[in-house]
């Protein structure tokens, strides 16, 4: 039986009244703090303790440095003689403990005390908090720009939705926790004034949104996974998951490895972070790399057949060809069609806004290939969504000027609205077609005859 235990404390500098009652209420269960990190903190057992923590801020501290230094030995002496015992300490945080049911506070100077976590938060804590909402809401903005190229793609791709809800969600919880720092020092301020301490954090709400953004956090994330093990693939899904337990590895290993050789604290941190950024780059390339050589599977788990197909008299390329099961194909329209190289494709996406359904049936590339047919079906679960949808698939792209829409008959398709789009004054054979619940792109080689569209509204509407 394991006598260590790891939980999950989420903590910021000015809640440190809420991590000293945490600890208090755990070393009465006899659950006793060895040591604490960025999320996960280790708890010896052993048996039930009466304990009293203080949790402290020592600007001087670092995760960088290479020993404990001068200044704060003498401040860890300083606390053993007023009868706190030092347990461990991250970054700029230090935490105390005694056994005495009234220990003596051996920080009494409030303002002090109040200076020291200010000097504490700008040092680490505010650069860092700015920092990450800087990336959140440059990440937001590459997300908004690829909704506006293409919000179909955009709100039937569940894995954008949830990538995009998580980083939105990590943004407002960020600037949260920046006002309520803010707000908490303006409090200990006025508090301080009036001749009293810092304002002791302890506020319900803060926890009640702590709570509320780790279930959304790790709800979020259990999608995710969930979706890549079952729509995706067990590639996809090891390689998300060793991203960050292997970076940290590095970052965490080069930190450890410069204090050791005792580098500074600048030279430590320049260094692990550049480390850092190093590793992720040549992971990133590694997967490209792996991708390229040995391909990735996608979660495409329909039959295929491998075929090598000549491109030129000297070279060649290897070819699948799928065999989805798709509701109108090119045998459908034109009769059996004597070719043995047609791939038929399937790509189906859906989320709560909408859900996208691409079908195509494809040759081989060949100057005498058979005709080949291409369709879209949209079924927007909102109007807004409806109406973006349309506005899109009607948009014409500004490099594209010599491209227009004609409306069609609707009693041609029995739609409430329908356009051909044309190129250059002639018929493309594509068209969108507009019904009541659903959006239809087809992308046809040649015109449709009547007898060709009562086909395609049997296949496709029924």
């Amino acid at each position: 039986m394991k006598d260590t235990v790891k939980k999950v404390i989420n903590f910021r500098f000015d809640r440190y009244k809420d991590v000293e009652i945490k600890l208090e209420k755990l070393a009465a269960k006899g659950l006793l703090l060895e040591e604490c990190g960025p999320f996960l903190w280790t708890f010896r057992k052993g048996s039930p303790q009466n304990l009293k923590y203080t949790v402290t801020y020592f600007s001087e501290a670092s995760l960088f440095n290479p020993d404990i230094t001068d200044k704060q030995q003498t401040y860890f002496d300083y606390a053993e003689a007023a009868g706190w015992h030092y347990v461990t300490e991250f970054n700029q945080m230090q935490i105390f403990c005694s056994d005495s049911d009234n220990p003596i506070p051996f920080e009494t100077d409030e303002k002090e005390k109040f200076d020291n976590i200010r000097r504490c938060m700008k040092k680490s804590f505010l650069p860092s908090m700015v920092g990450l909402i800087l990336v959140f809401m440059f990440n937001l903005l590459v997300q908004f720009n690829s909704f506006q190229l293409n919000p179909i793609d955009f709100l039937s791709d569940p894995i954008r939705l949830i990538s995009f809800s998580m980083i939105l969600g990590a943004l407002i919880y960020n600037v949260y926790s920046l006002l309520s720092y803010f707000i908490w020092c303006k409090r200990s301020e006025r508090l301080i004034f009036r001749g009293g301490g810092c304002f002791e954090n302890t506020n319900l709400v803060y926890r009640i949104v702590d709570i509320i953004f780790m279930i959304f956090i790790f709800g979020s994330l259990g999608y995710f996974l969930h979706y890549l093990i079952f729509e995706q693939s067990w590639f996809a899904l090891v390689l998300s998951i060793l991203q960050m337990p292997i970076l940290l590895i590095v970052f965490w290993s080069s930190i450890n490895y410069l204090k050791k050789k005792k580098a500074s604290a600048m030279i430590n941190k320049v260094i692990s972070f550049t480390v850092l950024i190093v590793a992720n780059f040549a992971y990133l390339a590694c997967i490209m790399l792996l991708i390229m050589k040995f391909g990735v599977n996608t979660g495409n788990d329909s039959d295929y057949r491998t075929v090598v197909w000549p491109i030129t008299s000297t070279s060649s390329h290897e070819y699948r060809l799928y065999s989805d099961d798709i509701p109108l194909t090119c045998e459908d329209l034109y009769s059996p069609i004597d070719y043995d190289y047609y791939s038929y494709e399937k790509e189906i996406a859906s989320s709560f806004f909408l859900a996208k359904s691409n079908y195509r049936q494809n040759a081989l590339p060949a100057k005498d290939a058979p005709v080949e047919i291409e369709y879209d079906i949209l079924e927007p679960q909102f109007d807004f969504v409806y109406h973006l949808a349309k506005n899109h698939l009607l948009e014409i792209p500004h490099w594209r000027e010599n491209m227009s829409f004609e409306t069609i008959d609707n009693n041609m398709f029995d739609t409430k609205e329908a356009y051909e789009r044309y190129y250059e004054n002639t018929p493309t054979g594509e068209y969108i077609l507009f019904f009541e619940d659903k959006i239809i792109e087809l992308n046809m080689e040649k015109l449709p005859t009547t007898k060709q569209i009562s086909i395609i509204k049997e296949k496709l509407l029924t």
